[in-house]
């Protein structure tokens, strides 16, 4: 086991994430702007977060933040789009190369990796948001389309795996809900023996998926 668990997590994301350029000019004038706006709604809250608070944090005028985002509205939902993009973009990578076992092994470490790095993220943008009733609906939908997402991309790779007669989506089905329950469950038993305790219970788990080729595992 490594002896920072952060550090073993970011480089879990980063196996898993594009390479991105240095961003210069405008984008990198509205990438701050956005990182601003997410630590002052994440300390803050949405409604004690101002427009004048993210254009002074970010170094900028009011204009400009008003230029790159209509509203605070508009700025807290592309706050939340940020934090979830890594997983969106880890998700749309082309991993057809890769063996089915291993392909699936490394799904469902981004989606452990991802939680685990982003947690205290994901936290403060989904209770601002579930307390902020303009913004329930569209992260119900959010959240869903890249849950629904992440569980077809399972499915289809279990299809690889799986002896004919095996439903694959049944198979996926049940994977999300054991990675669902072991954040749930992290709520209340967060100690580094339990979480060690459920990835080992998770991995058992894992390798009791029928296989085509039972050797290959």
């Amino acid at each position: 086991m490594p002896e920072d668990p952060t550090a073993a997590v970011d480089e879990g994301l980063a196996l898993h994430a594009e390479p991105r350029e240095a961003l210069t000019g405008k984008a990198a004038t509205q990438e701050r702007i956005l990182a601003s706006a997410s630590e002052l709604f994440l300390t803050r809250g949405y409604d004690n977060t101002t427009i004048a608070q993210v254009a002074e944090h970010a170094e900028v005028s009011r204009a400009t933040v008003f230029w790159h985002f209509s509203d605070k509205e508009s700025l807290f939902r592309e706050c939340f789009n940020r934090l979830c993009e890594p997983f969106r973009i880890s998700l749309a990578r082309d991993q057809s190369n890769l063996p089915p076992e291993k392909r699936l092994q490394e799904q469902v470490e981004l989606y452990q990796a991802f939680v685990a790095a982003r947690r205290t993220d994901v936290d403060g943008f989904i209770r601002w948001a579930m307390e902020h009733p303009n913004f329930r609906e569209w992260l119900t939908r959010t959240l869903l389309d890249l849950h629904n997402r992440f569980g077809g991309a399972l499915a289809e790779t279990i299809s690889e795996i799986v002896p004919p007669g095996h439903d694959p989506h049944a198979i996926a089905t049940g994977i999300l809900l054991m990675l669902d329950g072991g954040v749930f469950l992290s709520y209340f038993d967060a100690s580094a023996r339990s979480i060690e305790q459920r990835r080992a219970s998770f991995q058992a788990i894992l390798e009791l998926i029928p296989r085509r080729n039972p050797g290959r595992y």
